[in-house]
């Protein structure tokens, strides 16, 4: 993330406590660093206050010396621009679910455990079909973090994460096109991830 983003994110912890920063930004930004994103995710567990942030976003703006333009209000889910000269996605998510552990400050902004980041990053899989999900998981295996291993995590978080479900969805799940890269992954060595893992999450379901 760059200082001006990091800016950004600051500027809306200072406006409302208790905001803090998810998501692939803070998986790839603070934890991996295996690839860029183009959106960044602020969560907030009290309603008013997720409100609160949308309302201060001009003062925001001002503070971080940036144009900031909400371009979705869906309620508990907003979706900003932030106008720099390559614009950047700004999600602000009202999660009514506490986090599984507390957040941790890394160089000034409210971070996201990686414990929440990996158990969400599961769910995900449930909710949409986008390739850096899979991705996330290959670089978070190789520092240690088994999948089967963060399956109850992921179940306190979506009561739907089902071993044999997963793997299901990764049958059918897209290997391309790849995020923007920092490390380096070929489609060849993701879809080889793809099939090993359907096939221990499906032996894992087996009565």
């Amino acid at each position: 993330m760059s200082d001006e983003l990091l800016g950004v994110v600051r500027s809306c912890q200072t406006h409302v406590q208790n905001c803090h920063l998810g998501g692939g930004a803070a998986l790839a930004g603070v934890h991996l660093a295996h690839r860029h994103t183009r959106d960044v995710d602020l969560f907030v567990h009290d309603q008013l206050a997720h409100r609160e942030i949308v309302r201060m976003l001009p003062d925001i703006a001002k503070q971080a010396n940036v144009g900031i333009d909400v371009v979705r209000d869906g309620g508990t889910f907003v979706r900003a621009r932030i106008n720099f000269p390559k614009p950047i996605e700004l999600n602000l998510v009202y999660e009514p679910a506490a986090d599984l552990a507390p957040s941790v400050v890394v160089e000034g902004v409210i971070v996201e455990s990686l414990v929440d980041l990996r158990a969400s990053k599961l769910t995900c899989l449930l909710s949409r079909s986008e390739p850096r999900d899979l991705v996330d998981l290959f670089f978070l295996e190789r520092q240690g973090f088994v999948v089967e291993d963060d399956l109850q995590l992921a179940l306190k978080k979506d009561a739907g994460v089902d071993p044999g479900v997963l793997a299901w969805l990764l049958d059918q799940f897209p290997v391309q096109p790849l995020p923007m890269m920092i490390l380096d992954l070929s489609i060849d060595e993701l879809r080889a991830f793809r099939s090993e893992l359907s096939n221990r999450l499906r032996q894992m379901a087996l009565p």
